[in-house]
């Protein structure tokens, strides 16, 4: 049986066919991202002012699934964290979630409560008010001097399972708070700005829109080229 074991584990260690596997996994965030740098640019102008404590423009980014959009504004969230002074006076934060995982958008509850977690509070999984509980999601953001940058992503699903008016009521936000604001930026597997039923006039203005479109077959390749995993000789 020793014999047995020594030939599975000399494979493991020889690894002869990846050069890094690490890259197959969803939350690998590769140093460049091949023929998104228009979209990638648009993302950084509209989020850049954040740096200066001034309130970026609602953001909604639409295409469809494998096109770009979450790795994108992963990439600038991290590019304006490095860049976060401490000394500016006021406390930025940048937090993602995803709607689609966990059942979060079944009820507007659960992502109340979602939100407030990331944010640093706690409610009970159950029992409260839902009012009750946007009131402290209200009060823990508004307790300090801090720009807040909500990237909902999957967000077609919150709109679907719990109607377009939770996340109407996200954007109007800022006229509840004296201390802090806070930015919606939302990622969206619809086909564009025009056949979501949330994103019409009141809620979303149109020019804050950024497109991704489906990859072309030589996009693709450059793509699995870059990544890098599989040796050659």
């Amino acid at each position: 049986m020793k014999n047995n074991f020594d030939n599975i584990f000399e494979n493991f260690e020889e690894n002869n066919i990846f050069k890094n596997k690490a890259v197959l996994q969803s939350k690998y965030q590769p140093e460049e991202i091949p023929y998104r740098d228009e979209q990638i640019k648009q993302i950084a102008l509209i989020l850049g002012p954040t740096l200066r404590g001034e309130k970026p423009s609602n953001l909604f980014l639409y295409g469809k699934t494998g096109t770009g959009k979450t790795i994108s504004i992963q990439k600038v969230k991290d590019e304006l964290i490095k860049r976060t002074n401490p000394n500016s006076g006021f406390s930025l934060r940048l937090e993602y979630l995803n709607c689609k995982l966990k059942k979060i958008a079944d009820t507007e509850y659960r992502i109340l409560a979602e939100l407030i977690s990331k944010l640093g509070g706690e409610v009970p999984a159950t029992g409260l008010p839902t009012q009750a509980v946007y009131d402290r999601f209200v009060n823990l953001i508004d307790k300090e001097r801090q720009l807040i940058v909500l990237i909902l992503d999957e967000v077609d699903q919150t709109v679907k399972k719990i109607s377009s008016d939770f996340l109407y009521n996200l954007t109007r936000l800022n006229s509840e708070l004296s201390k802090s604001q806070i930015s919606i930026e939302c990622c969206s597997a619809r086909g564009n700005c025009k056949v979501c039923c949330f994103c019409s006039k009141r809620t979303w203005r149109r020019e804050k829109g950024v497109g991704f479109v489906k990859s072309c077959r030589r996009t693709f390749r450059k793509r699995w080229e870059q990544k890098d995993f599989i040796k050659t000789y």
